[in-house]
């Protein structure tokens, strides 16, 4: 087995703030392994971006520490990293929703070094949103999705307390029967290859992968991330008592047959709303419309058991 350098950043408050103590068990068995390992922690939000961009020559994989979140910002700091020169990305899941890891077979901390030890990588989609934020345009990337409208509102609801509270199972289904009591769909414009749709939207949601939330929700159905398509879903207005009677499909995946769901493929979204609408990727919130989504295929490696 070849030793790989291995920077391996770690969100402090992940797994109710088991970050640092996972961190050291990380790297002390990747050690015992003969791999080079280099650990760092991350201070505040977009730590992790900047401390994987500009590390990133030195090393043949990053891996992300933590849930989602911190998965995202790992992402989003390699794909400033010229394609040649782009490490590995990989995944120790320590967070909530940890929608990456169960992605891709990662379900347990221990798993996932195994996995970083000895597994392989394949290469995955990515989805890029130009957007806004604070008033100033934005590129984020995101590798599950990206969505406009109820989905944002769902992830403002399902806060610390509440992940503490209920845990993966149930806390992103009480962020959504919170959410209901606030939320009131935009108008939204949304175009894409070949056709437009306006009028009041539930939501707008482009998938790279079928579920979210934890596993909880299939949001995407079908969706596949590495086929070089988004799984575009435009949900039109609901009300509180249709989303309820609703809320099985919703888990199921089976809100896309209802007649007022379009559900179809593309590469390329762009969305605008009146008024505004907060747009999430991958579990949290990056800002507002107007926005452009678009796939690229193949623009990262992840590492995945063998």
């Amino acid at each position: 087995m070849a030793a790989k350098r291995i920077l391996l950043i770690a969100n402090p408050a992940a797994g109710r703030r088991q970050g640092e103590q996972r961190l050291a068990v990380a790297r002390t068995q990747l050690e015992a392994l003969g791999h080079a390992v280099t650990a760092a922690l991350t201070e505040s939000a977009g730590h992790a971006t900047r401390l994987a961009k500009s590390n990133a020559p030195d090393f043949e994989i990053v891996a992300a520490l933590g849930g989602d979140g911190t998965v995202n910002e790992v992402a989003n700091g390699l794909m400033a990293v010229e394609l040649g020169e782009r490490p590995a990305l990989a995944t120790l899941p320590v967070g909530t929703g940890n929608d990456v890891a169960l992605t891709f077979g990662l379900t347990h901390f221990e798993s996932a070094i195994d996995a970083l030890a000895n597994g392989g990588t394949r290469t995955l989609d990515v989805i890029r949103v130009q957007l806004m934020r604070d008033g100033e345009p934005v590129t984020r990337h995101a590798l599950l999705f990206v969505a406009a409208g109820f989905a944002a509102e769902v992830i403002r609801k399902t806060g610390p307390r509440v992940k503490r509270l209920f845990g993966r199972r149930f806390s992103y289904s009480v962020g959504l029967f919170r959410a209901l009591a606030s939320f009131r769909a935009p108008e939204f414009s949304v175009k894409w290859d070949g056709g437009e749709k306006r009028g009041r939207m539930f939501q707008v949601c482009t998938g790279n992968t079928e579920f979210g939330a934890g596993g909880v929700m299939r949001i995407s159905p079908g969706a596949r991330p590495d086929d070089g398509l988004l799984n575009i879903s435009l949900v039109g207005a609901l009300g509180r008592l249709q989303i309820v009677r609703r809320f099985p499909s919703i888990l199921s995946g089976r809100y896309v047959e209802d007649e007022r769901v379009d559900y179809f493929t593309g590469k390329r979204l762009e969305i605008d709303a009146v008024p505004p609408a907060e747009i999430q990727a991958d579990g949290d919130i990056i800002g507002t419309t107007p926005a452009a989504i678009e796939l690229l295929p193949g623009a990262l490696r992840l590492v995945t058991p063998e």
